[in-house]
């Protein structure tokens, strides 16, 4: 499938009623990732991902966000800062707080989706300052590694994130 034929999505923004959002019909993947926004609420935002292997590989916390993914298809091996690992399958999840470092790698035997969920109690309001993911840029800029450096999202360490995306012709996930 080329890029071109793929609609970014946008995320459905939360300000003072409820929103919808579905997601039938992500592409899946021969390489490479995706990471889309679904909604965003000041306080509280969803993502779904796709992982054709890899992950985020480098050991990494999220300084002012709690979140958690809950797996929808594959398997991911979490690894956490205290030494811990955790292989993660379908219809489960994992919740961690804001400065607990983790790193996870997928399952290569079929893509990894995952839907992340985040929130946080900002010191900003309103949602004019979002990242392509839908969270508020606020909160981003508190994410570091391991090594005291500042995450960028198309970084080598990032793992499968680096990668040129090929999407895997005819294959979705939760087709309709």
């Amino acid at each position: 499938m080329d890029d071109a034929k793929i609609i970014a999505r946008a995320p459905n923004v939360a300000i003072d009623k409820a929103v919808l959002f579905s997601m039938r019909n992500l592409p899946l993947l021969e390489q490479g990732t995706t990471y889309d926004p679904l909604a965003t609420a000041e306080n509280l935002w969803v993502n779904i991902k796709c992982y054709a292997s890899g992950g985020e590989n480098a050991l990494h916390a999220h300084g002012g966000e709690d979140h958690s993914f809950i797996v929808l298809q594959g398997k991911a091996n979490f690894t956490f800062g205290d030494g811990r690992t955790s292989i993660v399958g379908k219809f489960e999840g994992v919740m961690i707080p804001k400065n607990v470092s983790y790193k996870f790698e997928a399952d290569e035997a079929e893509n990894l989706v995952m839907l992340r969920v985040g929130g946080a109690q900002r010191k900003g309001v309103g949602l004019d300052d979002l990242t392509s993911f839908g969270t508020p840029k606020e909160i981003g800029k508190l994410t570091s590694f391991s090594d005291g450096s500042i995450k960028v999202g198309d970084s080598p360490k990032n793992g499968e994130t680096s990668k040129k995306r090929i999407y895997a012709s005819g294959k979705f996930f939760a087709p309709d």
